[in-house]
């Protein structure tokens, strides 16, 4: 066993004689090292008053660690709870069945009534005279038409004769009337529109 020591070369590395100073591969200096065991501080040394103050403050580092996980562990279960809570309290969602939707059908517009004038007076003329009688010769034909107030009635008159085989007449398309003498004698003309009538005296001569 060799009393003399081997060191490493801080640098290089390369291990030699303890006898040299230098590293003989690079020539670093040998740095001694300190075989002394370093002093403890007075926390570590029982009795003293920094080693009592090191405990108390141990103590309490370890009731404020304890504390904190109690506060973790406790907001964990309070939000795992609530969480759960949340979750039975939500309401279940219904769907209801679609229902067939029937068109509402379109109301049919009501017909607006066209009043309905009132015939209050009716002549019989002979072109622009009014005739209440006249002659006919037989054979002969009269051309006559109706006045009918107010102006805006638009219904045509209902022609008639009394004794066809005096007089006849042919009523014309726009509401006028001819009267034809047959034979001798007397009958009467009749023109009837809204109710309202008027008569005319037709002679007939031979």
């Amino acid at each position: 066993m060799s009393f003399i020591p081997t060191v490493t070369c801080r640098r290089c590395g390369h291990q030699y004689s303890g006898i040299h100073r230098r590293c003989p591969n690079c020539g670093t200096r040998r740095v001694q090292q300190s075989g002394r065991t370093p002093a403890g501080t007075s926390s570590t040394v029982r009795g003293t008053v920094a080693n009592g103050r090191a405990a108390v403050n141990a103590k309490w580092q370890m009731v404020v660690g304890l504390i904190l996980v109690a506060a973790i562990i406790i907001a964990v279960i309070v939000l795992v709870t609530v969480s759960l809570n949340g979750e039975d309290a939500k309401p279940a969602v219904t769907i209801s069945p679609v229902s067939s939707i029937s068109p509402t059908p379109t109301p049919t517009p009501t017909p607006t009534p066209t009043p309905t004038v009132t015939v209050t007076s009716l002549k019989i003329r002979y072109y622009n005279e009014e005739r209440k009688e006249f002659a006919v010769p037989v054979g002969g034909i009269t051309p006559l038409n109706v006045e009918v107030y107010p102006k805006d009635v638009t219904a045509s008159p209902e022609w008639a004769i009394a004794d066809s085989s005096i007089a006849s007449i042919n009523v014309k398309d726009d509401g006028t009337v001819e009267v034809k003498g047959v034979k001798s004698g007397n009958t009467t003309l009749t023109a009837t529109c809204g109710g309202i009538t008027a008569t005319c005296k037709v002679y007939v001569k031979g």
